[in-house]
């Protein structure tokens, strides 16, 4: 084989997979899904059917050993991935409920399985190599049983349901689930391989040897790698070769006990530690290259055994109708069952059944094991495999009709609701950088003032969906994340004793969230921090333009120039409601913090003996006198044909500046932004600028 041709082979399906996928993630959908479907497409499927001669130029069949060995050094890592994910304190998390749910999710799919067998092994498994029912039978039980424990606790941390019960009862019977099928598949391998009574015998001992040395061999062994870890405070190559030699000597062992490689690799993973730096950082040192490279291989080489054409006639379609109808009622109807009988309302436990009914990636290694053993059909190997995408692709819609977010948010809104009647003042502060976290709970103190207890202060750290998905579930990202970014912002608002109310959200619409949250609970001000964009110069354009269109509640941008105290404060006044806002903001500060106020109000030339006319006196009193008493505030008029000049001038003497968004200002609104706003780049002090809601729009150019 051309070494060329593998490198342009590997450029396609690297390429067409990641396509395909992104294409998939925008459609709310796995990512994974996109990648067994780009398998699929390149296989003789779609290429092939398609455009025959140029499939064959591209994958000739004596291009196909050096693609399997390469797509099966990629399953045994994924594996050990998948296992590193797993942690056994899920599996206690959630007592009785999980075991008997878990239990069902996995008894009654692998009964229905075994069942169907009796009528399609005389029609479509008769003629496989390892002919034998029983090894039949048990592969098809085994392949109705397996969930995705990645890609269900993917889809739970995307919808930010792994922190109610649903989804955390579902995600401890994945994980469970995903341990038992693993077995079960060790098992059926074995059952497929052994010839005699006495062989049958000598691999269950030297597989019961095997594990136990795992267990109290190799686990100490690796604590032990974790402490050189935690001294040298990094890992070292040597560190990271010695795992990958142990990964690769384990599944070494279990192939040639005959329990396939795939097992090996997994309990690996599983027997590693958990929730440590050390076994982030292996994780860290194997994803990409595994994830990104050679996953996509096993996805092409999966798809080239994938033949639709196979499926030629109304029988074969209902042969695969039927299997994925088994398939659903096996998983779904017996985890929906259990977890009702378990004490779970009907639309909870469907929705765990639907989300226990998620097969993913893990069923297209499950069948590609079987295709290998010769327990399958390349046919059955295609019915099964769409029904994998069927099932897997059938979870997020449906679950949004079973268990849409308005129930969660719901009880949240009622929670926010009678927290809202004793709520004196509420500031909501979402985190992008944590180093901004310290300086807009300083801004907040001020505004919030004395009257802590009655008062409310949200954090929201929002993230992104990580890439990859395909093994790793996110959740203990999720913490890690939330911790890192909100660290800064939490130890300033203990020195202020100030109560915070922390959210973490994954989500694909940043701006659309905050804004959601604010509305949900009913917060004053949104206070957020300003970051260089990195397209255009405009400090109100990318997330915080969406946030200052979207947001229901008033919205102030802070930008910090070495912020410490807000003692002398600047607010610029035109008469717009969002100057209004400034002033009813510094009067906060003023009276909370004893700030020295000072309204600027700047008027044209020979218009300043008009000045009371403008009502600008007046709308300074209103603000700054409070009955029985009235807060200091200086009021100066300035004749001036340049706004801008006179506040960038007059701002060297203030440690904050309050602006109301105006296009007097040139502060304006933008999505994407190419020319500098003077004020704000060139103000010597602090700057918020604020918007009030509900006033008219700033216009978006």
């Amino acid at each position: 084989m051309r070494i060329g041709l593998l490198f342009l082979q590997v450029t396609l399906i690297v390429g067409l997979g990641r396509l395909v996928g992104l294409v998939m993630a925008r459609l709310r959908q796995p990512q994974v899904i996109g990648e067994m479907i780009a398998g699929i497409m390149l296989g003789p499927s779609l290429l092939g059917w398609l455009f025959p001669g140029v499939y064959g130029e591209l994958f000739p069949v004596a291009s196909w050993p050096l693609l399997e060995a390469l797509s099966q050094v990629g399953v045994v890592f994924f594996l050990f991935l998948v296992g590193l994910e797993l942690d056994p304190r899920l599996m206690k998390s959630q007592g009785r409920a999980a075991i008997a749910i878990s239990s069902a999710g996995i008894a009654v799919p692998f009964l229905l399985g075994f069942g169907i067998t009796f009528y399609l092994y005389p029609r479509l498994l008769s003629s496989v190599p390892v002919n034998r029912f029983t090894a039949v039978a048990l592969f098809m039980g085994a392949a109705m049983s397996i969930t995705a424990f990645p890609v269900l606790a993917r889809i739970l941390t995307e919808r930010n349901l792994h922190r109610t019960h649903v989804g955390a009862l579902a995600i401890t019977c994945a994980a469970f689930a995903d341990v038992s099928a693993w077995c079960m598949l060790a098992v059926v391998v074995a059952v497929a391989k052994v010839e005699n009574v006495y062989m049958a015998l000598a691999k269950a001992g030297l597989a019961v040897g095997y594990v136990l040395a795992m267990l109290f061999v190799v686990r100490p062994f690796l604590k032990r790698l974790e402490i050189i870890y935690d001294r040298q405070g990094r890992l070292s190559q040597p560190l990271v070769s010695l795992i990958i030699m142990l990964i690769l000597i384990s599944a070494y062992a279990t192939e040639s006990i005959g329990i396939h490689a795939l097992f090996g690799a997994f309990l690996m993973g599983c027997v590693m530690p958990k929730g440590t730096q050390f076994v982030r950082h292996v994780g860290e040192k194997l994803e990409d290259y595994t994830v990104v490279f050679l996953l996509p291989i096993f996805f092409a080489f999966a798809g080239l055994k994938t033949q639709i054409g196979l499926i030629n006639s109304m029988t074969m379609w209902g042969y695969t109708l039927l299997i994925i109808a088994v398939a659903t009622a096996g998983k779904f109807g017996g985890s929906t069952v259990a977890a009702r009988l378990a004490g779970l309302g009907w639309r909870e436990a469907s929705a765990v059944g639907i989300l226990m009914n998620t097969r993913g990636l893990m069923e297209l290694v499950i069948l590609t094991a079987g295709l290998q053993l010769g327990v399958i059909t390349p046919a059955v190997y295609t019915m099964m495999v769409i029904m994998a995408l069927v099932t897997t692709g059938m979870t997020t819609p449906i679950l949004n009709v079973i268990y849409p977010r308005r129930l969660f948010e719901a009880r949240a809104e009622a929670t926010t609701e009678r927290a809202k009647e004793r709520a004196a003042y509420s500031v909501l502060i979402p985190v992008s950088l944590p180093k901004s976290g310290a300086p807009l709970v300083q801004l907040a103190d001020t505004l919030i003032g004395p009257d802590k207890e009655h008062s409310r202060l949200f954090a929201i750290h929002l993230r992104n969906p990580a890439e990859h998905e395909a093994y790793r579930s996110g959740l203990d990202e999720a913490a890690q994340s939330h911790d890192e970014s909100l660290a800064p912002l939490l130890a300033q608002a203990r020195g202020r004793s100030i109560p915070v109310e922390q959210i973490s959200l994954v989500s694909r619409d940043i701006a659309g969230d905050i804004s959601a949250v604010a509305k949900m609970n009913q917060v004053d001000l949104v206070l957020m921090g300003f970051h260089k964009p990195v397209i255009g110069k405009q400090i109100l354009g990318g997330t915080v333009h969406r946030v200052l269109q979207q947001c229901q509640s008033d919205v102030a941008i802070f930008v910090d120039r070495g912020f410490r105290s807000a003692r002398r404060v600047l607010v610029p006044y035109l008469g717009s409601e969002h100057d209004h806002l400034a002033m009813q903001l510094a009067a906060r500060m003023a009276r909370h913090m004893e700030a020295d106020v000072t309204i600027l109000h700047i008027v044209a030339p020979m218009r300043g003996k008009d000045g009371k006319k403008l009502g600008a006196k007046e709308a300074v009193d209103r603000v700054f006198t409070e009955p029985g008493s009235k807060t200091p505030v200086k009021f100066r008029i300035i004749e001036d044909q340049s706004p801008v000049g006179v506040v960038l001038h007059q701002a060297q003497n203030a440690d904050l500046v309050i602006l109301g968004m105006s296009e007097e200002w040139g502060l304006e609104s933008h999505l994407f932004g190419w020319r500098a706003q003077r004020i704000a780049r060139d103000c010597p002090s602090s700057l918020l600028i604020v918007k009030k809601s509900g006033a008219a729009a700033v216009p978006v150019r």
